[in-house]
């Protein structure tokens, strides 16, 4: 190799170091990527003199030093030397996935924590920042506006069930989209852990068992896909109950649509006694029953129906 061979090579060599070294130089001096480093957080006030007494008694209370700027809003020591051309990451502008990465780095609770898996808000790409506002104290956990209001501005079908006769009393104040909500440690296929039964029997506990003869249709983990929601509807209904359809003579729907037993309408022993009857004149424990494989009312036993050969 000749000695121009080698300076040919010495240059180009020189060439690529001078790339390496200018090309991260100009790219730190775009203001959409300013360079890293803290500034000291309490010169933030100095500008931001809004901002503070914003968060006050909230979580982000930056003059109780709940936690200071810097935990959420980065790269801000070239925003203090040079304010018009470098600004600090705002979480609220990133993408999504982003957002959620600065907020669960306090918040590790479920909630936030599944906005990464599987909560339907995370197929949705929405971020914490969707329905939090972290800068205000108007409205409880931060939200944006009061829970109803906020939820149904974009789930516009619940609020046509919550007009409906039968209806949780959502609209009516008495109870809140968290109270069933809250829960976000949720299978895809039903919102929860173990089905929207967990959910629904922290009220209703007179129906969480465990029985000895249950109704497949109300265990959410038989491989029946059964559960609450099999026969109601949780946010509204225009049957009574919140039933997911009519249960009304002569067909009780309800029933029917897994229930075919045409010898209940007429046979031998009863003839046409029992047409027209409702199910849980017999069946009244329909949830489930301590007694019965059958869910049948323990009072039928006085009446004869519960001998050998008949319902035993």
């Amino acid at each position: 190799m000749t000695k121009l061979d080698h300076k040919r090579i010495s240059l180009a060599a020189a060439a690529v170091f001078g790339v390496l070294v200018v090309v991260p130089q100009i790219l730190y001096a775009s203001p959409a990527d300013p360079p890293a480093g803290e500034a000291d957080p309490t010169v933030c006030q100095d500008c931001h003199d809004t901002q503070a007494p914003a968060m006050k008694g909230t979580a982000h209370d930056v003059l109780a030093h709940a936690i200071v700027c810097t935990d959420c809003h980065t790269h801000t020591a070239a925003h203090v030397d040079d304010p018009d051309t470098y600004k600090p990451l705002n979480p609220a502008k990133l993408p999504a996935d982003s957002t959620k990465a600065v907020c669960t780095r306090c918040h590790q609770n479920p909630h936030a924590l599944n906005l990464y898996e599987r909560d339907p808000h995370e197929t949705a790409d929405l971020a914490c920042t969707a329905c939090h506002q972290v800068h205000q104290h108007k409205h409880a956990y931060l939200l944006k506006d009061e829970q109803k209001d906020l939820c149904l501005s974009c789930h516009a079908n619940v609020r046509q069930e919550f007009a409906k006769t039968s209806r949780h009393p959502v609209m009516d104040g008495v109870m809140e989209c968290m109270d069933c909500h809250k829960e976000v440690a949720q299978s895809p296929k039903q919102r929860h852990p173990s089905g929207p039964t967990a959910v629904c029997v922290t009220c209703h506990g007179e129906f969480q068992g465990p029985f000895p003869f249950e109704h497949p249709a109300a265990v959410d983990y038989s491989t029946e896909e059964g559960g609450c929601m099999n026969c109601h509807s949780p946010h509204g209904s225009q049957y009574p109950r919140l039933l997911t359809q009519s249960y009304e003579s002569p067909h009780y729907s309800l029933c029917s649509q897994c229930h075919s037993v045409p010898k209940h309408l007429n046979n031998l022993k009863h003839g046409t006694r029992w047409a027209g009857v409702p199910c849980n004149e017999c069946h009244s424990d329909i949830h489930g029953s301590y007694t019965h494989r059958n869910l049948l009312d323990p009072s039928l036993e006085s009446q004869g129906c519960l001998k050998a050969g008949c319902h035993k």
